[in-house]
């Protein structure tokens, strides 16, 4: 297990964080607390002492050693930023420091070096397969991600623009980011066989619709139910932290994350595609090859719960969703997948 998240390391971080607020101007007053841990460290920074920031709150982001550069941040921001101020979504703008820049270098009591960024703190929850109308919610997403889609096909990147590749091998391919599927925490004999079958579909498939400037761009490869906040009737897209160059559909995937195996998944994707038809149409074809980016997405997060294996979630649910990811994989060798 990685000791990314051991309690010690936790409280080391969040230390950093309450003694790293000024650098957004904030005062000796503010306090930061740990909202969630994932992929990073999350943390709410409030305010509390009279003055131009009084009950000013903050999202701060802590990073996750070695994912991603300074540069890659500065990239990420820089087209949330661009959505932003094109009004294509509502999402949370970057919070600069006082300084102007945007990502903080900071370091805990033992020297550990850590890249931290602000986020304007947005209302809302996130939807849930309880909540009612989630294929509403799912329809909006399918929306909004055409929009996106067709910014980024026209959106100037800076010159230093810099983000990973969600292609094939950097998904569930040999170099993969998130680890080899083959690893993952309770795979036996046959989950290996099966899941190895898929993976061989889907590299054919995947290798035949293959990568154009109309298909595969910048995208937010993680738009699921976490990294959004319903707030009345608005939706708002949040964490982009994964965000990179991939399939636009892969999108798709994304949203049905950890959903996959619910009873509500053909649901869900059909409500998807509606919104995302609203802007773009979809081809039979790239209708017919939404199944094969769901299960590469599905192993992918597979290799996410091992690789991953310190995140509460992951450490709860990670055997779970490698038994269910086999009995999806069979699905989708039997052609029933999502359909």
């Amino acid at each position: 297990m990685s000791k990314e998240y051991e309690p010690q390391t936790v409280k080391e971080i969040t230390d950093m964080v309450n003694s790293s607020l000024k650098l957004w101007g904030m005062s000796d007053e503010a306090y930061a607390k740990l909202i969630n841990l994932s992929e990073n460290a999350t943390f709410c920074a409030t305010d509390p002492k009279e003055g131009p920031n009084k009950g000013h709150s903050l999202i701060l982001r802590v990073q996750r050693n070695d994912y991603s550069t300074k540069d890659a941040i500065r990239s990420e921001l820089a087209w949330v930023k661009a959505l932003a101020d094109d009004n294509v979504i509502s999402t949370a703008r970057p919070i600069p420091l006082v300084t102007g820049e945007y990502v903080a270098m900071t370091t805990t009591a033992s020297g550990d070096h850590r890249m931290i960024v602000a986020f304007e703190k947005l209302n809302g929850s996130e939807p849930t397969l309880e909540l009612a109308g989630l294929d509403h919610w799912f329809e909006v997403v399918g929306e909004i991600s055409a929009k996106m889609h067709n910014h980024a096909r026209q959106w100037k990147r800076p010159e230093w623009f810099t983000r990973r590749i969600w292609d094939f091998d950097g998904i569930i391919g040999e170099h993969a980011y998130w680890g080899n599927w083959k690893n993952s925490n309770g795979l036996d004999d046959f989950g290996k066989l099966t899941v190895g079958k898929t993976v061989d579909v889907v590299k054919t498939l995947m290798d035949d619709y293959g990568e154009n400037n109309y298909n595969f761009g910048v995208i937010h490869s993680d738009c699921r139910a976490t990294n959004l906040l319903v707030d009345g009737s608005d939706l708002h897209v949040i964490d982009f932290d994964d965000m990179g160059f991939g399939w636009y559909l892969f999108d798709f995937a994304a949203a049905l994350s950890f959903m996959e195996q619910s009873d509500d998944a053909v649901k869900l994707a059909n409500a998807w595609i509606k919104g995302y038809e609203k802007v773009t149409k979809l081809s039979d074809y790239e209708k017919d090859l939404l199944p094969t980016l769901s299960i590469m997405r599905r192993i992918e997060l597979m290799s996410w719960c091992t690789s991953h294996s310190e995140v509460p979630f992951a450490a709860k649910e990670g055997l779970q969703v490698t038994k269910d990811t086999v009995r999806l994989c069979e699905s989708y060798l039997a052609g029933s997948y999502l359909r």
